[in-house]
C-alpha cells in the first residue's frame, strides 16, 4: 500500500494525471491505426502533420487543464518546461510505432522523415504548450482560459485558409500543421527551407514569450528580472526582423510578392499578364500575349461564355521561368493552378501551342455556371466534384497525343486498368488515382456529353452535379452510354501497348516511398543535368536498392554511369534488367538506351539492330522518332552522326557539330533536319526556315516527315506567312498519325483566328 502511495506521488508530481494518460494512449492507438493506411504508415511528412495536429490540440488543452489542476497560474518558465517536456512524451509512442513499422513497410529516407517530425509535432506541442500558457497566465486559470488557448491557433487555420483562397500560393503555414504541400501531384518533397524559417520564428516567439511572462512574475514579487526581460527584447527584436522578411524565406508570400518578383506585364484585351522580366521572355512576350488571346477566343467557342465581360474584369495570367522559381513563388512545382474565384491563373509556359494554358484557362471559363463561393462544381453543396472540374477543362483542352481520350479510355478498358467511373464522379475518389488515368477518363466522359448533348446542358449539371435535372437521367445511364460509345472504338495491339505504357501507373497511395523516391529522382535528373554524375549515381543506388524493379531507375543509372565513362558497365546493366518482365514499350525504351550505349562503345551495327528491334513494336511517338532517326544513320555507321545523337553536346558545341556535318554531307535531309529542328527550339525563325524546307518532304520516313511538316508550318507561322502555312498544315491535317492530325487541326485553327484578327482590326 505504502509502494503504491509513493508512486501516485511520483506520478502527481510528473503531471502525470489520468487524462495525460488516456491522451498518450490515443497518441499510440492512432499511430496503430496509421501504420495501415498508405503516406501516413511511416515516420514521414504526411505522419509528421497528422500528429501535429493531433499533439497540439492535446497539449493545448492539457496544459489549460493541469495548469489550473496544479495551480501553476503565475507563469514561471520552470513550470513551463516542465509542463511542455511532459507534452513532448506523448510523441514518442506514436514514434516508435511508426519506426517499427518501418520494419513491414518501407522508410526510405530516416533523415528527412525525422526532420519533419521535429519541425513539424515537436514544434506543434511546443506551440500547443505556449497558447495555453499564455491564456491561463493572463487569464489566472478562469474558464475563458480554453477559449483563448483554443482560439489562438484556430485564428491562425483560419488565417492560412483565407491566405489559400484570397493569394496566389497553394502551400502555407500553420501552427500545428506546420506545413500545408498544396497539391497532391506534386510528389517530391523535402524539407522546405520556409518550413525550418517558420519554425525558427516560433522557437524565437516561445522564448520570447516565456522569458516575458517569467519576467512579470519576478516584477510582481519585486524579483530581479533583469536576464529574463534581456531575454524576452532580445528575442523579440530578432523576430520582429525575421518577421518583417518572412516573405523572402517564402513565408505568406503574397500576390503584390510575386508581381514584384517576376517584374514584367502585359496587357491585353483580356489579361494582365505577369512574366519574368529577363530579355529573353520580352523578346517572347508579344507571342505569349497572342497565344492567351487566341486560347481565350478558341474556349469562348467551346463554352459559349465570356467571363471577362460577365465579370468586368481582366484574366490575371502568372507565368513562371521554371518549375523551380514557380514551386518557391507559389508551390505546386508540377502543377499549373487556377483560382477560379480570383480569376486568375498561374502556369509555366514553354511557348506557343501549350496546351496547359488551355487547360488552366478552361477552369476560368467554367466561373459563370459554377456553384458556392469558389465557383466550382459542388457535390450536394459540401463536397468539390474534381472529377467534372478537371474533365470539363482536360474536355476543352483535348490535347494532341498518341491516343485521343476516347481511344485511350478504350484501351484502360481492355486493360482493365480503368478505375469505375462512378467512383471518379464522387467528391474524393478523384484523388485516389493516378492522375493521368482519372483526367483522361473523365475527359473522355465530358467531351462525350458535350458533343451528345451539347454545351448548355452540361452547365445545367455541372453547378450542382446534377445530372438528372440536367439530362434526364441518372448518371449511371449516362456512364452506360459513354461506355457503349468507347466499347464501340477499335484499336490495334500496339495502341493497347502504348496505353499500358502510358497510364499502367500506380497512384501515389500505391508507391512505395512516395514522396522520398520522387525527390531523390529530381535530384538525380539535376544532378545530371549539371554534369555531376556521381551524385546522380549515389541518388540512383539509393532508389534501386529500396525498389529494385524500377525501370526508370535503371536507366537513369546507365545514362549516369557512361557520363562517367563507364558504358560497358551500362550496358551490362541494362542486360541483366532486360531478363525481367517487362511490356514491349517498355522493353523497346530500354533497349534503344542499350542501342545508344552500343553505337557509344563503337558496335554501331548492333546499335542499328537494337533500334529496328525496337521499331517492331509500337511505340509513342517521340520515341518512335528518335529510333527513326538512330536507326537511319547507325546502319551507315555515320561518325558526326554518333557524336550528336549519342553523346547529346549542348550549347554551342551541339551547333558546331551539326554545322560540320552539314558541311561534309550537304545533300543529306537528315542533317538539314537536325540543324532546322535546333534553330526551331531556339525560336530562330528566319535562320530554321531553309534547312526545315530541305528536310520537309525528304525525310522517307512518315513519323519524321510529319515533325518536319509540323515545324515548318509553324516557322511560317511565327514569320507571318499564312498561307503557306495554312497549306502544310491542310496537307498534315490527313496523317494517319492521331497525334499530328490532331496538332495540325488546332494549328489550322490557330492560323484562321490570326487572319480573320489582322482583317477585323
Amino acid at each position: 500500500m505504502n509502494i503504491w502511495k509513493a508512486i501516485t506521488r511520483r506520478v502527481a508530481e510528473l503531471n502525470l494525471t489520468r487524462t495525460y494518460l488516456v491522451a498518450l494512449g490515443a497518441c499510440a492507438l492512432a499511430a496503430v491505426v496509421l501504420s495501415f493506411v498508405p503516406l501516413l504508415n511511416l515516420v514521414g511528412y504526411e505522419s509528421a502533420a497528422f500528429f501535429g495536429v493531433l499533439g497540439g490540440l492535446l497539449a493545448t488543452g492539457l496544459t489549460v487543464a493541469d495548469a489550473r489542476r496544479f495551480d501553476l497560474l503565475e507563469g514561471r518558465a520552470l513550470d513551463f518546461g516542465r509542463l511542455a517536456l511532459r507534452n513532448l512524451a506523448m510523441l514518442v509512442a506514436p514514434l516508435v510505432i511508426l519506426s517499427l513499422n518501418g520494419l513491414r513497410v518501407p522508410n526510405c529516407d530516416w533523415a528527412a522523415g525525422l526532420s519533419f517530425w521535429a519541425l513539424i509535432p515537436v514544434m506543434a506541442v511546443l506551440m500547443g504548450t505556449t497558447s495555453a500558457w499564455v491564456a491561463v497566465t493572463l487569464l489566472k486559470g478562469r474558464r475563458l482560459s480554453y477559449v483563448v488557448a483554443f482560439g489562438l491557433p484556430l485564428l491562425d487555420v483560419a488565417a492560412l485558409l483565407y491566405h489559400l483562397a484570397s493569394e496566389p500560393p497553394i502551400v502555407g503555414h500553420q501552427w500545428f500543421l506546420g506545413y500545408f504541400g498544396g497539391s497532391i501531384y506534386d510528389e517530391a518533397l523535402a524539407v522546405p527551407v520556409s518550413l525550418i524559417a517558420y519554425r525558427a520564428l516560433h522557437m524565437l516567439a516561445i522564448v520570447a514569450v516565456v522569458a516575458a511572462l517569467d519576467a512579470r512574475r519576478r516584477w510582481r514579487r519585486e524579483r530581479r528580472a533583469g536576464w529574463t526581460a534581456a531575454l524576452a527584447i532580445a528575442t523579440t527584436l530578432i523576430f520582429a526582423v525575421g518577421f518583417a522578411h518572412r516573405q523572402d524565406a517564402g513565408i505568406a508570400i503574397d500576390r503584390a510578392f510575386i508581381v514584384a518578383e517576376l517584374g514584367g506585364v502585359i496587357e491585353t484585351e483580356h489579361f494582365l499578364i505577369y512574366h519574368p522580366q529577363t530579355r529573353a521572355w520580352q523578346k517572347m512576350a508579344p507571342l505569349l500575349a497572342e497565344d492567351h488571346e487566341y486560347r481565350y477566343d478558341q474556349l469562348q467557342r467551346f463554352f459559349g461564355t465570356d467571363p471577362v465581360a460577365e465579370n468586368g474584369r481582366k484574366v490575371r495570367s502568372f507565368v513562371y521561368q521554371d518549375r523551380d522559381s514557380k514551386g518557391a513563388l507559389m508551390g505546386g512545382r508540377n502543377t499549373m493552378v487556377a483560382k477560379i474565384w480570383l480569376h486568375e491563373m498561374h502556369i509555366l509556359w514553354r511557348g506557343t501551342g501549350d496546351r496547359m494554358l488551355t487547360h488552366e484557362l478552361a477552369h476560368i471559363f467554367t466561373e459563370p455556371f459554377g456553384s458556392g463561393p469558389l465557383r466550382l462544381s459542388m457535390q450536394r453543396g459540401v463536397g468539390v466534384n474534381m472529377g467534372l472540374v478537371e474533365g470539363v477543362a482536360f474536355a476543352a483542352e483535348w490535347p494532341a497525343r498518341e491516343l485521343t481520350a476516347h481511344e485511350a479510355s478504350r484501351a484502360m478498358r481492355e486493360l482493365e486498368i480503368a478505375p469505375d467511373l462512378g467512383a471518379l464522379l464522387g467528391a474524393s475518389g478523384f484523388w485516389t488515382q493516378a492522375s493521368g488515368r482519372a483526367y483522361t477518363l473523365m475527359g473522355s466522359f465530358v467531351r462525350y456529353l458535350i458533343d451528345t448533348y451539347g454545351i448548355e446542358r452540361f452547365k445545367e449539371a455541372y453547378g450542382k452535379g446534377d445530372f438528372e435535372g440536367a439530362y434526364g437521367k441518372e448518371v449511371g445511364a449516362l456512364v452506360a452510354e459513354w461506355e457503349h460509345f468507347i466499347d464501340a472504338i477499335e484499336l490495334n495491339e500496339d495502341q493497347r501497348e502504348v496505353a499500358r505504357y502510358i497510364y499502367d501507373r500506380p497512384s501515389i497511395f500505391a508507391k512505395v516511398c512516395a514522396r522520398t523516391m520522387a525527390e531523390w529522382r529530381r535530384q538525380a535528373s539535376e544532378a545530371s543535368r549539371e554534369g555531376q554524375p556521381a551524385e546522380a549515381i549515389l541518388l540512383l543506388r539509393r532508389v534501386l536498392d529500396a525498389q529494385p524493379e524500377l525501370l526508370w531507375a535503371h536507366m537513369e543509372l546507365a545514362r549516369a554511369l557512361s557520363q562517367m565513362g563507364q558504358t560497358q558497365e551500362a550496358i551490362e546493366l541494362l542486360e541483366a534488367h532486360m531478363e525481367q518482365p517487362l511490356s514491349p514499350v517498355e522493353r523497346a525504351e530500354l533497349e534503344s538506351l542499350q542501342g545508344d550505349l552500343h553505337w557509344k562503345a563503337g558496335q554501331a551495327a548492333r546499335a542499328a539492330q537494337s533500334y529496328g528491334r525496337c521499331l517492331e513494336v509500337g511505340v509513342p511517338v517521340d520515341l518512335e522518332r528518335s529510333l527513326q532517326m538512330r536507326l537511319r544513320y547507325a546502319g551507315q555507321q555515320e561518325r558526326r552522326a554518333r557524336s550528336y545523337l549519342v553523346d547529346t553536346p549542348g550549347g554551342a558545341m551541339g551547333m558546331y557539330r551539326l554545322l560540320r556535318w552539314a558541311e561534309e554531307s550537304p545533300d543529306d535531309p537528315g542533317v538539314a533536319y537536325l540543324i532546322g529542328r535546333r534553330l526551331w527550339q531556339s525560336r530562330e525563325w528566319v535562320e530554321a526556315r531553309p534547312w526545315l524546307e530541305r528536310a520537309h518532304g525528304a525525310m522517307g520516313v512518315e513519323v519524321l516527315d510529319a515533325e518536319a511538316a509540323l515545324m515548318l508550318g509553324q516557322v511560317h507561322y511565327f514569320l507571318g506567312r499564312g498561307q503557306d502555312a495554312e497549306a502544310l498544315f491542310e496537307a498534315l491535317s490527313q496523317s494517319p498519325l492521331t497525334r499530328y492530325r490532331e496538332e495540325a487541326l488546332q494549328w489550322l485553327d490557330r492560323v484562321r483566328w490570326r487572319r480573320n484578327s489582322n482583317e477585323n482590326r
